[in-house]
């Protein structure tokens, strides 16, 4: 590029990002084109040339089309919608914070998390879909009776991260 040219003053991370934004959506359009595919031969293949009665095309087709809707708007909205950020009572004290940095134990360092954790509150709702209940997060929390989450898979906010 000329010294002068708005091409040769491009940063290298710049180029990066547009790279990056560029191959994120590659896998979008890899997965809208075997839909687009899937829709031709289910629809055109299968219900408009092979099938040959007309009860049996509608009973496919509308079924078909009301799974497509729903996938089609699902997907929309998993591609579109920006991800959620915790609230601030989720993220880690900087006091906190540091004694987790400069902890080199692993042990330690899950001490700390579950020591944080432990003021957190947890909400869900009876399955008769009551009142909400809190909870003091414990060793194990029960929702809904039926799934066990562990402590240690809880996440906590991290400097904009999430760990573990």
């Amino acid at each position: 590029f000329p010294p002068g040219s708005a091409a040769g003053k491009m940063a290298p991370s710049h180029v990066l990002k547009c790279c990056q934004r560029v191959l994120a959506w590659v896998p979008v359009v890899f997965i809208a084109l075997v839909v687009a595919w899937s829709y031709y031969a289910y629809v055109v293949e299968l219900c408009v040339f092979t099938i040959t009665s007309i009860g049996e095309k509608v009973i496919y087709l509308v079924i078909f089309h009301l799974s497509f809707v729903m996938f089609a708007w699902s997907y929309w909205k998993t591609i579109f919608t920006f991800p959620a950020s915790p609230s601030n009572e989720f993220c880690l004290s900087k006091t906190d914070k540091e004694q987790y940095e400069k902890e080199e134990r692993p042990e330690s360092q899950q001490e700390i998390l579950r020591r944080a954790a432990k003021e957190l509150p947890v909400y869900t709702t009876t399955t008769s879909r009551g009142k909400p209940l809190a909870f003091q997060s414990s060793r194990y929390l029960f929702i809904y009776k039926i799934y066990q989450v562990p402590l240690s898979e809880s996440f906590l906010c991290y400097s904009g991260t999430y760990i573990e």
